[in-house]
């Protein structure tokens, strides 16, 4: 837990983390000699837009309750300042602290292609845990990285499994018939990218039969399948680093675009 986090509101900030949600702590750390502000007064902002504390005007809550939800975008904790005529004359300076959860990859399926897609998980940082109903293939033995392995029908263990802002779905079942069953019971769930396996021919086919079926033609369409980036993968290993590549872009907010394009496009335009 941050640091800044201990005490003041400490159960609320542990039940965000524990939920894997994101937050904003704003702390005053500047207060002009006079103003109506404590310093150090703290309020906590949920990204669902729910206030814990105040920092004692409401209109300097409502400023920084704005700006928190812009720090929770962009991923990063900074000092901003507030001219708030009504309590001082000179400027208020609020810390906001973006509270990120610990990643979660879930891999449905325990496949060739999970063993190394777990280990590259656990590698970035992510809390892993891998789901199938197999128990041949869903062990401590094959998954020694994983923080969970689950051997369990899927159905069942995915209706209860609690997805959140953190948490980034890969579908990577043995037969199409298993991912239409994950991903009907993922769908309409908070996730931060839900990925699925398979040819084009193969992933037309399953969102075919959700469209029929009435699933949200836009809620379709953020699924990313068929899943990951174009590398030209042809082994395991490489699958599964094709697919936390797109993974970490997703988080990260990357484009998947090679950087030496990126570079030699910016030098090409400044030449001209």
């Amino acid at each position: 837990m941050p640091e800044q986090a201990l005490g003041w509101g400490s159960a609320e900030i542990a039940e965000v983390l524990e939920r894997r949600r994101f937050a904003d702590l704003a702390t005053t750390v500047a207060v002009p000699r006079g103003a109506d502000v404590q310093l150090g007064a703290k309020v906590l902002i949920d990204r669902d837009g729910s206030v814990v504390g105040s920092l004692g005007n409401d209109e300097l809550d409502r400023a920084v309750t704005a700006d928190a939800r812009a720090a929770m975008d962009e991923r990063r904790s900074q000092i901003i300042s507030y001219t708030v005529p009504s309590l001082a004359p000179d400027a208020i300076l609020v810390f906001h602290e973006v509270l990120e959860p610990q990643p979660q990859l879930l891999v449905i399926g325990a496949g060739h292609i999970a063993v190394p897609l777990a280990h590259y998980g656990k590698t970035l940082g992510f809390e892993v845990v891998v789901i199938d109903d197999r128990d041949k293939y869903a062990n401590r033995e094959r998954f020694p990285d994983a923080d969970r392995v689950i051997a369990a029908d899927f159905g069942p263990t995915l209706a209860e499994f609690p997805l959140s802002q953190a948490t980034y779905v890969v579908i990577i079942t043995r037969a199409h018939t298993y991912d239409e069953e994950s991903l009907r019971l993922i769908l309409g769930k908070t996730a931060a990218y839900i990925g699925m396996i398979g040819s084009r021919r193969r992933v037309q086919t399953v969102l075919r039969t959700l469209a029929a079926e009435g699933y949200d033609e836009a809620m379709l369409r953020t699924i990313h399948a068929p899943i990951g980036l174009d590398i030209g993968s042809e082994t395991p290993e490489e699958i599964a680093l094709a697919i936390i590549a797109e993974v970490v872009t997703v988080r990260r907010g990357g484009t998947g675009v090679p950087l030496s394009q990126q570079v030699r496009r910016v030098a090409i335009e400044a030449a001209m």
